[in-house]
């Protein structure tokens, strides 16, 4: 029995994970990241130019541009925290966020207070609900509607509390309203797109899933006729040859002995290989095999240590993320196919690593991987690549493994 056991597979491939657009699509949300500061730069543009507007209606202009630098800083934090290569956005990010975003509108709320004509054209609620358009990307629904709640609460709150001073004299709850619903409104359209978007991701995992297991035994017949056929092979390229040479010559000779112990274990070794192949293994040699290296020469080399089968923790989602970063190392221009190797250790927390001698990589191909490596990080994988000389290292392992 191995150290990996079936506990620990259900433990790390069923762990709990937001169901969120950026966790369950991360390379359609890396391709919307440029939405996250344009708004940001929308919001801020639209918060000087009302600030502009209400001059002579400030009570305190350093207060006013002051709001104007936090919702600066929140925006900043906003566009670098979403990067992709700094996935996945947690609920403390966004809660920073919006906590300094909400406290800049209540500022410049406070800067125009009593003096303020109407609440039509302050920027606080038209950027807090900016800003919550993009946050449905990154964070679940609910969590960006209790944010959206507390803030057209505040602003709402604020803007009600104004009311004896404003130009327009009518009931509070018409303020309220007034402030509030941007907020409410705007959160609740990007909530219904990512509510769309996740529903459509899920419903098409599920059919994907039901192909897969229609596909299982087709596919483990196949496997099975795979393994036949490479050691027919074997038979034929040397066992045969010999025994036919036994035949035609009618004698055995000590050097035979030699000869027919030596393919007896070949065919030991290339039988038990077929039967221990891991996943891991097998995706290299694959990948390899597009290089028009022989898949029988790559399992031949040891490429793959990983003797308690730990790629079995993997999701489907990792491993298609991972097929994928093995497939792009595989296809580097000066790669020594040789030099590949897949290391996994600490049964615990899996953490693989990956190896490899390739000269300088192309800067597309450079970015093929920081991708991979960013998506790997949203699906729950801590994933880092770094590279010295002509060598190349990307590890990913379980976040709990790692040393924080």
């Amino acid at each position: 029995m191995t150290a990996l056991d079936d506990a620990t597979i259900v433990r790390l491939r069923s762990g709990s994970f937001e169901r969120t657009p950026q966790r369950l699509d991360p390379l359609g949300v890396q391709s919307a990241w440029m939405l996250v500061p344009l708004l940001c730069v929308v919001a801020v543009g639209y918060a000087v130019y009302s600030t502009v507007q209400h001059a002579h209606q400030l009570r305190d202009p350093a207060l006013a541009y002051s709001a104007i630098v936090l919702l600066v800083l929140a925006g900043i934090a906003f566009s670098v925290r979403a990067h992709p290569a700094l996935a996945p956005f947690g609920r403390g990010a966004n809660l920073s966020v919006m906590a300094v975003t909400l406290i800049a509108a209540l500022a410049f709320t406070a800067a125009s207070w009593g003096r303020n004509l109407r609440i039509q054209d302050d920027w606080g609620q038209i950027a807090v609900a900016l800003f919550l358009i993009a946050m449905p990307l990154y964070r679940p629904i609910s969590e960006v509607m209790g944010v959206a709640v507390v803030s057209a609460f505040a602003l709402g709150l604020s803007s009600a509390l104004q009311g004896p001073s404003l130009a327009l004299v009518t009931s509070p709850v018409v303020y309220f309203t007034v402030s509030a619903t941007p907020i409410v409104a705007l959160a609740l359209g990007g909530c219904g797109y990512a509510w769309t978007m996740t529903g459509e991701t899920l419903a098409w995992r599920q059919v994907a899933k039901r192909g897969q297991a229609e596909l299982d035994t087709e596919l483990r017949e196949t496997a099975r006729r795979m393994v036949g056929q490479e050691q027919m092979s074997t038979l034929n390229e040397s066992t045969v040859p010999f025994l036919a040479d036994l035949l035609r010559r009618g004698e055995i000779t000590q050097a035979d002995t030699a000869e027919a112990r030596e393919l007896a274990v070949r065919l030991r070794d290339g039988t038990v290989t077929a039967v221990d192949r891991t996943w891991l293994a097998e995706r290299l040699s694959h990948a390899l095999a597009q290089r028009g290296l022989d898949q029988r020469t790559t399992r031949t080399l040891r490429m793959v240590d990983d003797p308690e089968r730990l790629d079995r923790v993997l999701s489907d989602e990792q491993r298609a993320i991972v097929g994928a970063i093995i497939a792009t190392v595989a296809a580097l221009p000066g790669l020594d196919p040789a030099s590949v190797r897949i290391v996994a250790s600490n049964p615990e927390h899996p953490a693989f690593e990956l190896t490899a001698a390739a000269g300088q990589i192309p800067r597309d191909q450079r970015r093929a991987l920081s991708a991979l490596l960013s998506s790997l990080r949203s699906v729950a994988m801590d994933a880092s690549m770094r590279s010295h000389g002509q060598h190349i290292t990307i590890r990913f392992a379980d976040p709990e493994g790692e040393n924080r």
